[in-house]
């Protein structure tokens, strides 16, 4: 263990049996990358009753994080939090009853434990019941609840919630929640959720929900598109190949839809493999050169040197 940033005896009161020590260890040393030794104390902890440090080390188990990945022991330590009113845990439990993990799967059972976190105010839980009264898994289907949990966890700054929120307000028809629907999309956005980045900056683009913005489309698509995501980097690509909104640019097409390539994205390969045989017809080396900006459907090719 490098004990480098460990305050003077915290080490040694963890090992005397201290349980805020081997906790305080348990966050320091998962924080530091060293899962094996922080599920070792957060173990020292969690059985002398921590809450804390019983959801800790339940979501190690979750996850395989330093412990072997077990969902009998993940599901055992989260009801020892729960036993203890740890909200975090009562919606946890509720994750492995929807995805049937070492219990069998139970939609139901899930809602249940969602709600009770939930109404504690846990913003994950709100927004994991939100989804099935949205696809009336284990209760009745219920739009408008759905959209009532979203909201909820939303203003909790769940950023999931908030571009969940956005899209089903989005989906609808009531003309005048589109507004709301785009302000949601956009703090989601703004929070770096790349899924909520590429849904306002295609919005934005075709202008059909809200006003037409191709500056701030092309904005938050780039933005998405840095974080890898592929629907985004076609479109950008698409939008460089043709001009929209910026002059048009080859190479910066290429270079979007590579990326989307890349990913398997069928279009963006579909894409690029439509340009390289247009720039072989055109006698252009289509790897080994960068393409000067130039006027739609005219691209012209510029070799590298050397």
């Amino acid at each position: 263990m490098d004990r480098q940033n460990i305050p003077p005896g915290v080490l040694e009161l963890a090992q005397a049996g201290d349980m805020v020590a081997q906790e305080w260890l348990g966050d320091h040393l998962r924080n530091q990358g060293d899962h094996e030794q922080a599920g070792a104390w957060y173990e020292k902890a969690a059985t002398q009753g921590s809450a804390s440090a019983q959801y800790n080390l339940g979501w190690m188990h979750y996850h395989g994080r330093g412990v072997v990945q077990d969902y009998a022991r993940c599901m055992y330590w989260w009801k020892k939090a729960a036993e203890q009113n740890m909200v975090r845990a009562i919606g946890s439990i509720g994750i492995l009853f929807e995805n049937g993990y070492v219990v069998t799967r139970n939609p139901g059972e899930a809602a249940r434990w969602y709600r009770a976190a939930a109404d504690q105010g846990d913003a994950p839980s709100s927004w994991f019941l939100g989804r099935l009264y949205q696809q009336g898994l284990g209760v009745n289907r219920d739009r408008e609840l759905a959209l009532h949990f979203f909201r909820r966890a939303a203003e909790q700054s769940h950023r999931s919630a908030q571009y969940t929120l956005g899209l089903s307000l989005l989906a609808g028809h009531v003309r005048e929640r589109w507004p709301e629907a785009m302000e949601w999309l956009r703090r989601a956005a703004q929070s770096g959720h790349e899924a909520a980045q590429y849904m306002l900056g295609i919005t934005l683009l075709r202008g059909r929900r809200a006003p037409r913005n191709v500056r701030e489309a092309l904005h938050w698509l780039t933005q998405a598109g840095e974080r890898g995501h592929a629907m985004a980097q076609f479109e950008l690509g698409r939008m460089y190949w043709r001009g929209i909104g910026v002059l048009p640019d080859v190479g910066r097409a290429k270079h979007w839809w590579k990326m989307g390539a890349a990913q398997r994205h069928v279009p963006s390969r579909e894409a690029l493999q439509r340009l390289r045989r247009q720039m072989q017809g055109a006698g252009i080396d289509f790897e080994q050169t960068d393409f000067a900006p130039t006027v739609v459907g005219q691209p012209a090719g510029r070799r590298r040197r050397g």
